[in-house]
């Protein structure tokens, strides 16, 4: 297959998540990360637990005798929080001055200083490539389309294996070093059906894990036009981890199951507003968890074999994208719920 194109690669929108901060003090960090320097991501406040990324204001933390973070709460609509550091799988950086001298924090930075925020979020940058690099392959994947349908293949740069992409029984694997950048010009060469073995070193996930995180970061309308029209049914769990589901998902998911409906009827049940649901949608879409064929919704008729089955959409999911990491939804139709439910505190595990 041609390599492909050496374009600039897409810069990602990438959420910020901030606790024990004062509403004035989130205004100004809106503002300054609204602005990102040439080639880096750009950044946007979004709830604490679906954010790429922390920011803790470090004057609010106290060591409980556990050894785990106490942060009390900036704003009146939070609540304390509790930090298990060792669980935490995101990128933190904790404002200065640090309320307690019994911990040592890997990132620090001056709230006052925007050279000093503007380091912080290079230097998260840098961490978050491995999933900066699978946003960007997630984008390509969604540019192949269905030619990709059904196929094994490796994608190369320089004589670099990248990753390896089988789309014959939903698996991938990527290089844990790889950049966005490694992309440009990077060769996608179609491999036999035996060439399926994923390398051990690589970083294990499949190609709906992919396309997500690059629907998840991206400002382009990624909906099909007919999701904004027709009814939408509920068809399987998304093929992705439970954690990359934010809760308007959940609410989505949730409705769905109880009933199918069109864009309009789901943002007047969901409340949700329209992009939000429309990202929504997208991801869901994109995992596989959703659509308009009502053959294929869950719990429907299966079609008898002498009945002739509806060609499936030009850009409809492969059914190989992955397999689903959730647990069914149950019969009381209910979408799976947060982990944290502590009235007084939150506690991240």
């Amino acid at each position: 297959m041609n390599p492909s194109p050496v374009s600039p690669i897409e810069q990602p929108t990438l959420g910020l998540g901030m606790v024990g901060f004062s509403p004035e003090q989130r205004t100004a960090f809106a503002s300054l990360i609204a602005h990102p320097r040439p080639g880096l991501p750009s950044w946007r406040l979004v709830s604490f637990w679906d954010a790429d990324a922390w920011w803790v204001n470090g004057s609010r933390v106290s060591v409980l005798p556990d050894g785990n973070l106490r942060v009390t709460a900036g704003r009146p609509q939070e609540r304390t929080l509790t930090l298990r550091l060792e669980e935490v799988h995101r990128p933190v950086a904790f404002s200065t001055p640090l309320g307690s001298s019994d911990f040592e924090a890997v990132c620090t930075f001056d709230p006052g200083s925007e050279s000093a925020i503007h380091r912080v979020l290079i230097q998260f940058d840098r961490w978050l490539q491995p999933m900066l690099f699978k946003a960007a392959l997630g984008a390509l994947i969604i540019e192949r389309g269905t030619t990709l349908r059904g196929s094994i293949y490796h994608v190369t740069r320089q004589a670099t294996l990248l990753a390896v992409l089988d789309f014959r029984h939903g698996h991938a694997a990527v290089l844990p070093t790889a950049s966005p950048l490694d992309l440009i010009g990077a060769h996608w060469d179609r491999r036999p059906t035996g060439a399926h073995d994923l390398p051990e070193s690589f970083a294990l996930c499949t190609p709906a894990q992919l396309v997500w995180s690059y629907a998840r970061h991206t400002t382009r309308d990624l909906l099909p036009a007919r999701y904004r029209t027709e009814m939408i049914y509920y068809r399987h769990e998304p093929r992705v981890p439970m954690g990359w589901l934010r809760d308007s998902t959940l609410r989505v998911l949730s409705t769905l199951f109880t009933a199918p409906g069109d864009f309009r009827g789901l943002h007047e049940r969901t409340e949700i507003p329209e992009r939000a649901l429309a990202e929504d949608l997208a991801c869901l879409y994109y995992a596989g968890a959703v659509t308009t064929t009502p053959f294929k919704a869950a719990g429907s008729v299966q079609v008898r074999p002498q009945e002739p089955v509806p060609a499936a959409s030009d850009d409809e999911v492969d059914s190989t994208m992955g397999r689903s990491t959730l647990p069914p939804i149950d019969a009381e139709r209910t979408a799976p719920a947060r982990l944290y439910q502590n009235p007084r505190s939150k506690t991240f595990s």
